[in-house]
Order: structure tokens, then C-alpha cells, then sequence
């Protein structure tokens, strides 16, 4: 890509999760040292039912061309855009995400949860245990950090979580599709991420043809907000490619 394109990207968030997930990156995105020039689109995710409606949501609302960044959940509904309209994606960056399906075991798990949920008075978002296995431990107290994470899971609600938690656990297995992906594409994850294991996602990135990944020091989950500025340089670096 030209530094005279605009290259279109869709950005599509994890769990509880909505455009100021990728606030802390843009300024370092925007200001890129290649000159890169790009159009975000900052997809939504709170309406759909499952994953394959968010990702047809995506593909009515997006050019006919264009790149794809997703984390954790969002990496889910990427792997569906692909398996549904691959001619369309130009980029593909998969941030902190897996692409097997959900094991018996945690779809009843997630299933359970979007029960009790459902029934407790009053919705919190994230509790200790959760975040304690999400974010890097020097990150944990982090208070900007904690407050991004609050105020979109407060924003978002106990409906939406639920929603969520139920297209996750029913969502597709897209592992036999990474050896079909020929189009530029970037892992990332962080080292410190205990909710999707690394060994699952360094698996991912090795089946897809071609793909370079990246292990982050210092991160865990939440890669767009606790490493910025490396997450906006690869991602710079996937779309000069």
C-alpha cells in the first residue's frame, strides 16, 4: 500500500468491549512514521446475536474493500468475515484471539454464567479474579486503565454481556480455514494473557500461510491498552505490506 492510499480498517473489539478500546493507539496510528493513511471504522458489536450476524452486520456497513483488525471476540468475528467474503479483506490482524471453537466444557461454562448473570441485582463487569488474569501484572492497578475497562462494561450493561457470552460459546471452529488465508496477516498477543493461553494462539498464527506474530512483553489481554504503541506499529507494519 502507497502512503497515498487510504486504506479502510474495521476494528472489531473484544468482550464488553467498544471504540475506546483503541483510543490509547490512534494517536500513534494517525501519526505513523511510514505515512500510512487510513479510515477506522469502529464496529458495533453490541447488537448481534451471534457471531456469523455480527459478521454480516460488518460486511453490510464496510467499502468493498478493506482490512480487518479483531481482539478476542472481535478476532472471532473476523475469522468469520473471512470464511464468508474473503475476496473482500485486504489485511487481517488477529489480537490476542484464537481460532478453535468453544470445548463442550466452557460453552456450558459461558452458557451458565449468562444465566446467573442475568439474575444477580447488580452487574459489575470485571472482578478481581478476571482482571488479575487479563492484565499484565504492572498493569493491574493501573488506574486509567481500569477506569477504560469500567466505563465500557458500564456502558455496554449486563444485556450485552450475556448476548456475548452466548454468540462466543456457540461460535464456529475456523482452524481448518487458516491454510486457505493468503492475505497479509499479523498475530499478536501478550505475554501475560491468561484467558486465551499463547500456545493457542502461536498454533494460530503458524497455520496461516505466510502470517508474522508477535509475543508482547508486559501485556496480557488487553494488548490495545496496555502496549499502544507496539500494537500501532504492527499494525502499520501488516498494512505496508
Amino acid at each position: 500500500m502507497t502512503s497515498k492510499t487510504i486504506q479502510n480498517v474495521a476494528f472489531l473489539p473484544g468482550m464488553l468491549a467498544d471504540e475506546r478500546l483503541w483510543e490509547k493507539s490512534l494517536p500513534f496510528i494517525t501519526n505513523n512514521q511510514a505515512g500510512l493513511r487510513f479510515r477506522p471504522h469502529f464496529i458495533d458489536m453490541a447488537e448481534g446475536e451471534s457471531i456469523g450476524h455480527i459478521a454480516d452486520q460488518v460486511l453490510r456497513q464496510m467499502p468493498d474493500r478493506f482490512a480487518l483488525v479483531g481482539m478476542s471476540m472481535g478476532g472471532y468475528v473476523a475469522h468469520e468475515i473471512m470464511r464468508r467474503s474473503p475476496g473482500r479483506i485486504s489485511h487481517m490482524m488477529l489480537v490476542n484471539t484464537r481460532a478453535c471453537a468453544e470445548s463442550a466444557v466452557s460453552r456450558r461454562k459461558r452458557v451458565l454464567m449468562a444465566r446467573m448473570i442475568k439474575q444477580q441485582p447488580v452487574f459489575r463487569g470485571f472482578n478481581g479474579p478476571l482482571l488479575d488474569g487479563a492484565l499484565h501484572p504492572d498493569n493491574r492497578h493501573q488506574t486509567s486503565l481500569l477506569s477504560v475497562l469500567e466505563e465500557m462494561a458500564a456502558s455496554l450493561g449486563r444485556d450485552v454481556f450475556c448476548r456475548q457470552q452466548i454468540a462466543v460459546a456457540n461460535r464456529a471452529d475456523y482452524f481448518a480455514d487458516l491454510a486457505h488465508i493468503t492475505i497479509p496477516c499479523h498475530v499478536m498477543w501478550g505475554q501475560s494473557d491468561a484467558i486465551i493461553p499463547p500456545k493457542l494462539q502461536l498454533t494460530m498464527a503458524q497455520k496461516i500461510p505466510h502470517a508474522t506474530f508477535q509475543e508482547i512483553p508486559g501485556a496480557g489481554h488487553y494488548v490495545p491498552l496496555e502496549a499502544p504503541e507496539i500494537f500501532a506499529n504492527g499494525l502499520m507494519s501488516l498494512l505496508a505490506r
